[in-house]
């Protein structure tokens, strides 16, 4: 295992999964070098990638803009202590169904299965939090921006703040919100 990330390019799925047949136990992540839709080139979608990543006990962290044209989205071995979404759950399951899962994947949807998700009792398509809604209109750029973001968008933003249990870690996000808006930016990192 190295210390640093290994950064792959991928122009489908099956390039990440050949990785992950290969590396799934010796590395403990990896930077998938993506290229933006303006380019013409192929990348594989969110879901897919997340498919493969799933079936070898694999998730998805971060994103990072590599360039004008390409970008990097990091993925990470689960530990026996990561937490799944509802949404992650789903695709396990339908991944099972499929018999794309195999055992090292198996393993930690079987443990994950049973501990409560991050996003237990947050709705899917939750309505803008009123403490969100309070700063944006006392900014104003901050608020045309982010009436301009995708409806995905959006929702990230709501959930992310919505899973926060401290008030004070509330706030951090709001001001993060806020922050994010300002420099027109539709990614929380």
């Amino acid at each position: 295992m190295s210390s640093e990330i290994k950064q792959i390019e991928v122009f489908k799925p099956a390039d990440f999964r050949r990785w992950l047949v290969r590396y799934h136990v010796k590395e403990h992540k990896v930077a998938l070098i993506l290229h933006k839709k303006h380019t013409g080139h192929k990348s594989p979608s969110h879901r897919e990638l997340m498919e493969e990543a799933i079936c070898y006990g694999w998730i998805d962290t971060t994103i990072k803009r590599l360039d004008a044209d390409k970008y990097l989205r990091h993925f990470s071995r689960r530990t026996k202590n990561s937490k799944w979404s509802d949404n992650t759950l789903g695709y396990a399951r339908q991944l099972i169904k499929e018999k794309r899962m195999t055992p090292h994947g198996l393993a930690f949807f079987k443990a994950g299965e049973k501990k409560p998700t991050h996003d237990q009792g947050i709705p899917k398509n939750p309505e803008m939090p009123d403490e969100l809604r309070k700063s944006l209109n006392r900014n104003k750029p901050a608020q045309k921006n982010f009436e301009k973001f995708p409806p995905s968008a959006k929702r990230t933003f709501y959930r992310w703040l919505l899973s926060a249990k401290q008030p004070q870690t509330r706030q951090r996000r709001i001001d993060r919100i806020i922050s994010q808006a300002l420099a027109n930016n539709k990614s929380i990192f």
